[in-house]
This record gives structure tokens, C-alpha cells and sequence, in this order.
């Protein structure tokens, strides 16, 4: 039998009573479930069940579909939204450490080096075309925030001036892979500088050297 996962403990930032506990894991497990199915489960009354999931629901961590009958009214099935499915454990980190580990002993390096600038100029591209129609550098680190924030990093932009800026990202979504491989950080310096080429960039802060954040500094 499997270990038994503590999501409390797991998302203290994010606690949940023991019954929306028991709601989730019986949708992960189950894959959906209905109103009837978390009563039997769980116990307590439809009514309560429904208070739980109204409260998951407005929290973003399950979703509902309305399935027409030929018969009565119309069934819902609740199931996990990305963020419900994301309180789970999930072991991308090792998984991507261990594949670049393998790569890094086959040629001692040289392989690694190459998939990492693989990735530079996909993002580079990838950003390049949503710069697009950006009237000044202000709109353009804008974008470039909001993409650092899609992935997690918790960024924080302060405006100076029309060519100043600071830009202070709270989280490293990428530090399990960037402990192991440095190279991985000096990877997201060069897009940033690649983006923004006519730009003064530096470099103040990093959370690699336990600092609290990571900071750049923009001057256009």
C-alpha cells in the first residue's frame, strides 16, 4: 500500500479542512465524482457536500460539468481543475534532474550545453512574436512579466522611470534542476539579454546565492 499523502502538510500556505482533504482525494482517485458519490463516500449530507465544493470550487481547485439525463435534472461531475491536481505530489523535479544528469555523462557535457541553447531560442522565438505590436520598453517588460509569471516565479515589476526598471522574481519554478545545473541559470540571464539587447541589464540579486530574490535592473 502506498503512502498515505498529508495534503496539509503538504500546502500549509494553502490548508484545507479534513473533509475538502477527503473531497480531493476522492476525486483523484476516482478521476470525478458526483454529489452522490462524495455523500457515500464522505458520509455527510448532500447539502454539506455541496458547501465543500462550492468553497473548492471558488478556491480554483475543481471544476464541474453538467451532464444532461434523459431523466431528472441535470447531473453534475465535479473533477480537478490543473491547480487541484498540482496539491499531489509530483516529481517533475528529479525526474528532469535525472535525465540531464544522463546527458551531462554522455559526452561529458557537450550534449547538455546544446539542449539548454535549444531551449534559449525556443523561448527567445516564443517571446520575440509576443513583443510583437509592444509600443516601448515598458509594454515589452510588461509581457515579459506576465510570461515569468504564467511559470510560477512570482515576479515583481518596479517602473522607475519610461527606461528604468526593476524586475524582482520571488520564485525559482526551475531550482531542484538549477541547484544541480548552474548552467540553467546563466541560461534564463541570456534570454533576458537577448530580449532586451538595447538594454542595460544587472544583475543585483540571485536566489542561487541564498539572496531572497532574484533582481535585474533595465535601463533603456
Amino acid at each position: 500500500m502506498g503512502k498515505d499523502w498529508d495534503l496539509g502538510e503538504l500546502l500549509k500556505s494553502m490548508p484545507l479542512t479534513p473533509t475538502r482533504e477527503r473531497v480531493l482525494r476522492y476525486i483523484k482517485q476516482e478521476g470525478k465524482a458526483s454529489v452522490k458519490g462524495l455523500t457515500e463516500e464522505i458520509g455527510i449530507t448532500p447539502m454539506a457536500i455541496r458547501g465543500h465544493l462550492n468553497k473548492l470550487e471558488r478556491e480554483a481547485l475543481i471544476k464541474v460539468n453538467t451532464v444532461r439525463q434523459k431523466l431528472g435534472r441535470p447531473l453534475q461531475i465535479f473533477a480537478l481543475t490543473e491547480k487541484g491536481d498540482a496539491l499531489f505530489p509530483q516529481d517533475y523535479g528529479r525526474f528532469a534532474v535525472e535525465i540531464l544528469s544522463d546527458l551531462k555523462e554522455l559526452d561529458g557535457g557537450k550534449t547538455l550545453e546544446l539542449v539548454v541553447k535549444k531551449r534559449e531560442e525556443r523561448i527567445i522565438t516564443l517571446l520575440k512574436t509576443e513583443f510583437e505590436g509592444s509600443k516601448n520598453a515598458s509594454e515589452r517588460m510588461e509581457r515579459y512579466t506576465q510570461y515569468v509569471d504564467r511559470h510560477g516565479n512570482m515576479p515583481r515589476l518596479e517602473v522607475l522611470g519610461p527606461k528604468s526598471f526593476v524586475l524582482y522574481i520571488n520564485n525559482c519554478s526551475l531550482k531542484t534542476v538549477v541547484d544541480q545545473f548552474p548552467l540553467c541559470c546563466d541560461s534564463e540571464v541570456r534570454i533576458i539579454q537577448a530580449l532586451f539587447p538595447e538594454a542595460k541589464i544587472q544583475k543585483t540579486k540571485s536566489l542561487r546565492n541564498h539572496d531572497k530574490n532574484c533582481c535585474y535592473q533595465f535601463e533603456f
